[in-house]
């Protein structure tokens, strides 16, 4: 079977296009995303901004022709947290359908529970372990065995929001940061007093953490199968973050290896993870590119398997 699954997030909007074989082993065969920023100023005006629609229709009519291209069997198409806190919602939606897509909004917990099931089959989990899945608009934990979830919490922030609310200049002051790292500290202290055991692999979901591996290995061009299962260090995260909050926004942009539309968000977004690290005492994180898409189109294989 071969499947398109869409992701439409406050940040970017991603396309996947896997086969599965008949033991529903999934294979990608393409992955696309363009930083479309729906969620923008969603937080202060309520709305989801006719400029930022109308970048994520743009993405949707170029990923609709690649998907015609593949021939897939199947479409699915997602979205989260942009869409559930805009009072404009509909009228986003209505453009989407208008292209031939029926989309799904996800709850919190539906999208945390996908990324870490992606992620203890993917990467074969025996013990416990964590997916931190850092968005646009909020940033899922889920904490637990293959077997069980123990924890589950989606915190309501994400880069795109951490970046309006706390990152006014360019570079940012250290006062700014400091508040921003206050903030995140504060948050991730009380996800720690429901995690028992210290002793549990992360994997950490989203585009900061891949940006990191893309700029360690100065990429050109990304390239996934070197990103999937690579190993960020804290003392990685920590030489990014020192570097990168010294330079301007336009000087940012001109990074090796960092997307020039993420040049803004990835500050908060390696705040978030160097504070992680701090908090839950981890030296290093495993990276994978099995986010919601993948999450998505696990499903999807599962329920035909089932109805076989």
């Amino acid at each position: 079977m071969r499947l398109a699954t869409i992701d439409i997030g406050t940040n970017s909007t991603r396309l996947l296009i896997s086969e599965s074989d008949e033991r529903g082993k999934i294979k990608q065969l393409l992955k696309l995303g363009r930083v479309t920023r729906l969620g923008k100023g969603v937080k202060k005006t309520g709305r989801l901004s006719k400029e930022s629609i109308e970048k994520t229709i743009v993405a949707l009519k170029e990923f609709k022709q690649v998907i015609e291209q593949y021939k897939v069997d199947k479409v699915i198409v997602a979205t989260t947290e942009a869409a559930r806190l805009a009072e404009n919602a509909d009228e986003f939606l209505n453009r989407v359908r208008e292209l031939g897509f029926e989309i799904e909004i996800l709850s919190d917990k539906e999208e945390a529970e996908l990324v870490f099931k992606a992620n203890v089959l993917s990467f074969n989990v025996h013990g416990r372990a964590m997916t931190v899945d850092l968005g646009g608009g909020s940033t899922e934990i889920v904490y637990g065995t293959p077997n069980k979830i123990e924890y589950l919490e989606s915190l309501k922030f994400g880069v795109v929001t951490l970046y309006e609310e706390f990152l006014k200049s360019d570079p940012p002051t250290e006062e700014e940061l400091s508040q921003l790292e206050s903030f995140i500290r504060e948050k991730l202290l009380e996800v720690k007093k429901y995690i028992k055991e210290p002793d549990f692999e992360v994997f950490a979901v989203g585009g900061t953490i891949t940006s990191v591996v893309a700029m360690e290995e100065e990429m050109e061009v990304y390239k996934p199968e070197i990103v999937h299962g690579y190993r960020v260090t804290k003392a990685m995260v920590e030489k990014w973050y020192k570097k990168l909050i010294s330079l301007t926004e336009s000087e940012r942009k001109k990074v090796k290896g960092l997307e020039e539309n993420r040049s803004d968000v990835i500050i908060p977004g390696l705040a978030f993870f160097k504070v992680f690290c701090e908090v839950f005492n981890k030296e290093s994180l495993t990276v994978s590119e099995h986010g919601l898409l993948y999450g998505l189109a696990l499903k999807e294989v599962e329920k035909c398997l089932k109805k076989e």
